[in-house]
């Protein structure tokens, strides 16, 4: 089972970090209610397809200007 390292920026919020399962994953994406963002496990499907060959995946959301967010996530073995 991988599991993944994954750090979430918010605007004016203590920075979250942890390492999760995928389904943890998403648990934790739904209880942060990030604004202006596609449904949990698609940001995580998009991440994972964006990962290069370093195994850092990037989303920055600026959707919003008000409440702007980063998550990094890289899967660990």
């Amino acid at each position: 089972m991988t599991r993944y390292l994954w750090t979430l920026d918010r605007k004016d919020q203590e920075t979250r970090s942890g390492l999760s399962t995928e389904n943890e994953l998403i648990a934790v994406f739904n209880k942060e209610d990030l604004p202006c963002v596609m449904p949990a496990d698609w940001l995580l499907a998009t991440m994972k397809m964006d990962i290069d060959g370093s195994g850092l995946a990037i989303h920055e959301s600026l959707h919003d200007p008000k409440t702007p967010w980063k998550l990094q996530l890289k899967p660990v073995a």
